[in-house]
């Protein structure tokens, strides 16, 4: 059996839309109020992409963003994963796209639909092609534009979501000189397209003037089966690590922004304090599979990426679908 190359992460990069809806805007079109968001969810505000963004359009502004931090040239990648829920359309895949503008001649490409683990799933698959040799390069994107998939009179689901992308990008350990991947995994309940799910638009109920008109090409969500999900499988997904590796190895905790009182209440049931977490949900809400690499991104910057230490991402998402990646920076 040939060696496994070991793997990091030689760039990242985040990009979010310049208009912010603030929940004093939301106050203003929906029967809610600041206090009740902030108190139920810890946001404040999210972004909202302009008419003139897509999926695509963000991503590839946090590709760039992801390959110049890592001095890597668009021809050099061999394969980008674009992990999302809202493509530019079910097909082309949207990874194509994002190739083509980047000017990444090289690279093959495809779309990873996990809603928000995405990109913890992404991440693992790109780990594994360059460990095994059949890669090298490999642009691994979360990127949403859920304001466009949103009922704006539901609050129960547009207080929670934003629009953003973040990238990262795997490489060889040798190339790269940080960021080194350890491992991850991957996990789902299935059958629970009545807990998160966009109802139409797909084979089971195609787009028509009805579905439209009764709204099924909207998120739909039922909360309290998702809080209680996330918070076991949020302190489950950390207690593993924990167990692995040892409480005191664990430099950061970037888990999917999913709401911050999911994320207390798990940290809770561990014993984890919240101080060895990085979160931005209140400048950002659910960005879904960009949450984690835009994360990581602003972590970097904020210098809470420790030498040697280890940085723990945790996700879950619609599926119900959950993993995580574990990295020695």
């Amino acid at each position: 059996m040939a060696e496994m190359i070991p793997v990091g992460i030689a760039g990242m990069g985040k990009y979010v839309p310049a208009k912010a809806l603030t929940n004093l805007d939301l106050e203003k079109i929906v029967d809610t109020s600041d206090e009740w968001i902030v108190q139920r969810t810890g946001i404040s505000e999210r972004r909202i992409a302009a008419d003139d963004e897509v999926t695509s359009t963000i991503s590839v502004k946090a590709a760039q963003q992801a390959l110049e931090d890592a001095n890597m040239s668009p021809e050099e990648l061999d394969l980008i994963f674009c992990a999302t829920v809202t493509p530019d359309q079910l097909f082309p895949a949207t990874a194509c796209r994002i190739g083509y503008d980047l000017g990444a001649k090289n690279a093959g490409g495809f779309d990873l639909g996990a809603a928000c683990s995405g990109f913890v799933l992404a991440a693992q698959n790109a780990a594994s092609l360059i460990a095994t040799g059949q890669a090298k390069n490999v642009l691994v994107v979360g990127a949403e534009v859920l304001s466009r998939i949103l009922d704006y009179k539901d609050r129960n689901t547009c207080v929670l979501f934003g629009d953003g992308a973040g990238a990262a990008v795997f490489t060889s350990l040798d190339r790269a000189g940080q960021g080194e991947y350890l491992g991850g995994s991957m996990g789902m309940e299935g059958n629970a397209e009545d807990v998160l799910a966009q109802p139409a638009g797909g084979s089971r109920i195609p787009a028509t003037i009805e579905s439209v008109q009764a709204g099924q090409h909207f998120m739909k969500m039922g909360g309290t089966k998702v809080y209680k999900f996330a918070v076991r499988i949020f302190a489950k997904l950390v207690q593993q690590v924990i167990d692995e590796y040892g409480r005191d190895e664990i430099g950061v905790i970037i888990p999917h922004q999913v709401n911050q009182r999911i994320i207390e209440n798990a940290m809770a049931n561990i014993d984890v304090p919240m101080d060895m977490l990085y979160c931005n949900i209140d400048r950002y809400g659910n960005t879904s599979a960009a949450s984690v690499p835009m994360a990581l991104r602003e972590a970097h910057e904020a210098g809470r990426l420790q030498k040697g230490k280890l940085v723990v991402m945790p996700a879950f998402g619609a599926g119900m679908t959950w993993g995580h990646i574990v990295v020695r920076w």
